[in-house]
């Protein structure tokens, strides 16, 4: 009897150490961050305007992920206030170009007060506001970030890459605003959670 209460002993006792390690611990900046596949529900709908935070080339990549994914949506890199009327998701590719700026004829001041009307529009109207972040010229990190804490804080859901200029602003926002994140390591990687926010 006493041989198979020694052997029964260490059982009862790693018992509740397996429940305790089996339990979900995460800190609030973790609750709203996801890794692929991505959101665990659809929160957007289309048609989905795919517009441009900085001009950079960004933009092409997304639209042309919606149109693999056979998402029905318009792109529109200078996309005004009025171009959202019979939208119902707005996605913006955040990064800032020089270059892009320039080949527009706009300032970078004016592509601010571009998106801020935007982002005002898009909300009064209840449109989902998708944020996508792979880049923007380096030199520039200061002008990218501005970029996106003016969209970030009303953004519905954010996608990025690990690695890049923006991760620490992105967990910043998402931590701030209570938002869901992706982070992705690679660019061919963000079809996934993009798609999670549609079905």
């Amino acid at each position: 009897m006493k041989c198979k209460m020694i052997r029964v002993l260490p059982i009862i006792m790693l018992v509740p150490l397996l429940i305790f390690a089996s339990m979900p611990f995460s800190s609030k900046s973790e609750s709203k961050v996801f890794t692929i596949p991505g959101l665990p529900r659809p929160i957007a709908e289309v048609p989905v305007v795919i517009t441009s935070a900085g001009q950079s080339t960004d933009t092409y990549i997304i639209y042309d992920i919606a149109n693999q994914l056979m998402l029905r949506s318009f792109f529109m890199p200078q996309a005004s206030d009025t171009d959202i009327e019979d939208a119902r998701t707005v996605v913006f590719a955040v990064g800032y170009s020089s270059l892009g700026l320039k080949l527009q004829g706009i300032s970078y001041e004016d592509e601010k007060k571009r998106i801020e009307k935007l982002i005002k529009k898009a909300k009064g109207n209840n449109l989902t506001v998708i944020t996508v972040v792979l880049g923007g010229e380096q030199p520039n990190d200061e002008k990218n970030e501005e970029l996106l804490r003016l969209i970030g804080d009303k953004a519905d859901y954010i996608i990025g890459l690990k690695g890049s200029y923006s991760e620490k602003t992105l967990a910043d926002l998402a931590e701030k605003f209570n938002m869901p994140l992706t982070l992705v390591s690679k660019v061919k990687d963000i079809s996934e959670p993009f798609v999670s926010a549609f079905r």
